[in-house]
């Protein structure tokens, strides 16, 4: 067993969420192998309390240090680590002039296990250890990046980029899988086929993925809804109310529904586990939704002040009530 004494904040599963931080000024976190060869903790608490009882291991003192559980990064997108940084003039022209052609690449199974490797090795390097991260349209890219989360037994979860319209053609999901009609339904039947090999595979899960509302039609967003219904247990992950170009767009293409964030409601994509990343041009009617629910908004501070794209209203989200937590966006 391996015993580290330094300042140590923690977080009791046995409390209410809110109220389960537990800071120890002078604490003692000691490791140890379950029956798998897997190192888990053994014993956390203050130094006082636990020194007798590990006295006879040598311990690591780290004063002035502080021992964390590792960081969640609640939205990325890991094919956009060779583009982050690149000057835009907002979103749809950052989409268009990096994203899309960086995500060609990841058709290609070995440039998919790089760009994973490099990724995932940048989160440890970060303290990250759980992340909500977006992949391409090609599984590929979804296989590549299970592989290598699970050697590093990472909590990671990814999903089949779902997009079958207004993007370059080589990015829209094709019609390849055995049994498929079109590309829409070869999105889905891959999907399926996806959770069924990952989700809940050591610590991985599955995010079923549309990119956002108007790269999507009716009946993918339809299809992932129905996914979405037979496997509650899976996490849902898109964008929404980014930028007002975007806004404009979805509305122009959803006119039946009563906001932007309510066609993802309309069709079956609000629900628990579903993360929806930005949410910065909301009215209390979209802060409702999110909270009635159960649904949960991924704030990417950085990406928006980057692009322009405005601020997240923490105090409206607070007045309504609805979830959101920290993440990234990576690019």
């Amino acid at each position: 067993m391996k015993a580290y004494r330094a300042a140590i904040l923690r977080f009791a599963t046995d409390r209410d969420p809110g109220q389960s931080a537990i800071y120890e000024s002078d604490g003692l976190l000691v490791l140890g192998a379950n029956a798998q060869g897997r190192e888990v903790v053994q014993a956390v608490g203050p130094w006082h309390e636990l020194r007798a009882r590990f006295s006879d291991l040598d311990v690591t003192h780290w004063p002035g240090r502080l021992i964390a559980p590792g960081f969640v990064d609640l939205h990325s997108h890991y094919p956009q680590t060779n583009v982050i940084g690149s000057p835009a003039e907002g979103l749809l022209p950052w989409l268009e002039n990096y994203t899309f052609p960086e995500e060609r690449r990841f058709a290609s199974p070995d440039y998919s296990t790089e760009a994973a490797q490099f990724f995932i090795a940048e989160l440890l390097r970060q303290g990250v250890t759980t992340a909500l991260t977006f992949a391409t349209s090609h599984p590929a890219s979804v296989q590549a990046f299970f592989a290598e989360a699970q050697k590093h037994h990472m909590r990671l979860i990814t999903g089949l980029c779902l997009m079958d319209r207004h993007a370059p053609a080589e990015l829209l999901n094709q019609p390849s899988m055995r049994g498929a009609s079109d590309a829409t339904e070869q999105s889905l039947l891959a999907s399926e086929a996806l959770i069924q090999r990952w989700h809940g595979v050591d610590r991985l899960g599955y995010a079923i993925t549309p990119r956002f509302a108007p790269t999507s039609s009716n009946a993918q967003l339809r299809g992932a809804g129905e996914l979405a219904a037979r496997h509650p247990e899976v996490w849902i992950q898109s964008h929404v109310a980014e930028n007002h170009e975007e806004i404009a767009w979805a509305r122009d293409l959803f006119p039946a529904s009563d906001s932007y964030l309510s066609t993802y409601a309309d069709f079956g994509l609000l629900r628990e586990r579903a993360i929806y990343a930005h949410c910065i041009h909301f009215d209390d009617a979209d802060r409702a939704l999110m909270r009635d629910t159960g649904a949960a908004g991924a704030v990417c501070p950085t990406s928006n002040l980057f692009l322009g794209s405005g601020f997240f209203d923490y105090a409206g989200a607070d007045r309504v009530g609805f979830q959101y937590g920290l993440a990234s966006d990576v690019g």
